[in-house]
């Protein structure tokens, strides 16, 4: 096996497992950005340091 086929194995185990876990934590990161919104998001700032 070259190396080249080893690293795109790699790749794609990677990218297998960061895409698992996007969709293991995509309910609690849709919840986490509705109350951000409801705080006020990028306009509280000034509010919450």
């Amino acid at each position: 096996m070259s190396g080249q086929r080893v690293l795109m194995a790699e790749a794609a185990l990677a990218g297998g497992v960061a895409l698992a876990l996007l969709a293991w934590e995509l309910p609690s990161l849709r919840r986490e950005m509705r109350i951000w919104r409801m705080a006020g998001g990028f306009r509280a700032g000034h509010r919450y340091p």
